[in-house]
This record gives C-alpha cells, sequence and structure tokens, in this order.
C-alpha cells in the first residue's frame, strides 16, 4: 500500500464515526478487503501511532482520529 493509501484509511478512520466504531470493535473484520501490507496491517489493528507514522501515515492524522489516540497512552509517538 503506499503511504498516501495508508492517509486515506486514516483520515477515513477521522471522519467516518460508523467506520471508527466498526474498527474500535474488531479492526481486523474492518480491514478485511484494505489492500495492506502486513506490518501496515498489524499497526492499524494494533491501534500503534508510531508505526503507523514510521509507515507514511501522517502524524496530524494519526494523532486527531476521536476515540483511538487517547484510547493508547502506552505507545507514545
Amino acid at each position: 500500500m503506499s503511504h498516501y493509501d495508508v492517509n486515506v484509511l486514516l483520515y477515513r478512520l477521522k471522519k467516518d464515526r460508523a467506520f471508527r466504531e466498526r474498527f474500535k470493535r474488531d479492526p481486523g473484520q474492518t480491514l478485511a478487503g484494505a489492500d495492506l501490507t502486513e506490518d501496515e496491517r498489524q499497526a492499524f489493528v494494533r491501534w500503534n501511532p508510531r508505526r503507523l507514522n514510521e509507515l507514511g501515515g501522517s502524524l496530524h492524522l494519526v494523532l486527531s482520529i476521536p476515540d483511538l489516540s487517547e484510547s493508547t497512552p502506552s505507545t507514545p509517538i
């Protein structure tokens, strides 16, 4: 997946509440159809903001997704 596509997915998590709620309940199933590398998939499923940023995700997007960023204080950026 390209950096652009990672950011599109992050943007959807930020803006689409229903998608974000599905992701929070079952991230693996929510991302089942996404064209992600295994590394990208694991970063999303485990909600690893640092790794998402390393994989090209916009730090602004990663940190601004409601109800996700603040739920993982053990994963520093």
